[in-house]
């Protein structure tokens, strides 16, 4: 096991609740930004762009490096449950603060879409655990180079997102998480100044070069389909997108710190803050007149600064409801055996 001695396995690895904790920091902060800029602040479309680069497929990445085929009936059903609740729970929140809402059942565009394809993808492991796992990663990256030239494959079951985003959750799959993260330690002094700099070169293209790279921010959402501005080679850019995500996604993990108090704890509850973030951030929104107050740059700094403060209130235990009390209904429910009468 390398340095990963029999005290850390007893432990909880901080480590990967650090990454956690900062990329649902940048879920929230992305969802931050995408209100100004409809607002009109379009400065912050360069930062909105580097961080869905990378943000979910780092989420989904770490998924398969913890995902194992035991109990997969009671994950699915547990995973299939959030999602719903989530659905009826932002649908609610909708129609209470603007009104009005539209319920799509087998259509998501919003938020509850990750809790689906963890669904999809628990079931895919299951059905391929014996297949050679370097066939089905293969395969995987090539579906999606098909896919994106078919609009019917959209937010429909989340199929779009499912085919995209699949190639990374699979490679945390593939990778044996006590060998990643010594590997990670071993690598982290030569390897963190380079990764700084090509996360910054990212960032500074991102920047400069918003016009051109523009063209890529829709297929970083994994939902949508080539476009005509790809002139088809949509495929091209497709792949040049899941290089760059490897790239910076694989940089992050150079960078993260190993833990960061408050921080690594606060990445145990991260599940939570997905599942209530947008709708309290909605609600914010609407509360404040967003046109007016973003004119100003400080303006702009107190939206960000609600997101980051959002993010640490909804990590605390107290949001643990619903979802902590499911999963444990779920994960631990054992029908009553009939006793049988002579």
């Amino acid at each position: 096991m390398g340095n990963v001695n029999l005290k850390e396995k007893k432990e909880r690895i901080w480590y990967w609740d650090t990454v956690k904790f900062l990329m649902i920091l940048a879920v929230v902060i992305g969802h931050c930004i995408e209100r100004m800029t409809l607002a009109g602040e379009k400065g912050l479309i360069p930062l909105n762009l580097f961080i869905y680069t990378f943000h979910m497929p780092m989420f989904l990445f770490i998924f398969g490096v913890f995902h194992n085929e035991k109990n997969t009936l009671r994950k699915l059903l547990f995973y299939f449950t959030a999602g719903c609740l989530l659905k009826v729970y932002s649908y609610f929140s909708s129609l209470l603060i603007n009104g009005k809402a539209t319920f799509t059942p087998f259509y998501d565009g919003g938020t509850p879409w990750f809790m689906f394809v963890l669904t999809w993808y628990t079931l895919i492991a299951w059905l391929l655990k014996r297949v050679d796992k370097r066939i089905v990663l293969a395969v995987s990256i090539v579906i999606p180079l098909i896919t994106g030239y078919f609009r019917c494959i959209n937010d429909c079951l989340c199929l779009s997102r499912m085919f995209v985003y699949f190639p990374f959750f699979w490679i945390g799959k593939m990778l044996d998480r006590d060998i990643l993260l010594t590997t990670i330690r071993k690598w982290k002094k030569r390897l963190f100044v380079p990764s700084v700099c090509l996360l910054a070169i990212w960032l500074m293209l991102c920047v400069v070069k918003t016009s051109e790279i523009g063209i890529l921010s829709p297929l970083f959402t994994g939902r949508n389909p080539f476009s005509a501005s790809t002139h088809g080679l949509g495929f091209i850019y497709r792949l040049l997108t899941d290089a760059i995500t490897l790239l910076t996604g694989a940089a992050i993990l150079f960078v993260v710190p190993e833990k960061i108090p408050l921080i690594s704890y606060m990445g145990r509850n991260t599940v939570n803050v997905y599942f209530w973030h947008y709708s309290m951030l909605y609600l914010v929104f609407r509360i404040i007149n967003m046109e007016e107050f973003i004119e100003n740059w400080w303006g702009v700094l107190i939206v960000m600064c609600i997101g980051v403060a959002l993010t640490f209130l909804l990590s605390l235990n107290i949001f643990n409801f619903p979802l902590k009390y499911i999963n444990r209904f779920i994960m631990t429910f054992k029908p009553k055996k009939s006793i049988s009468t002579q």
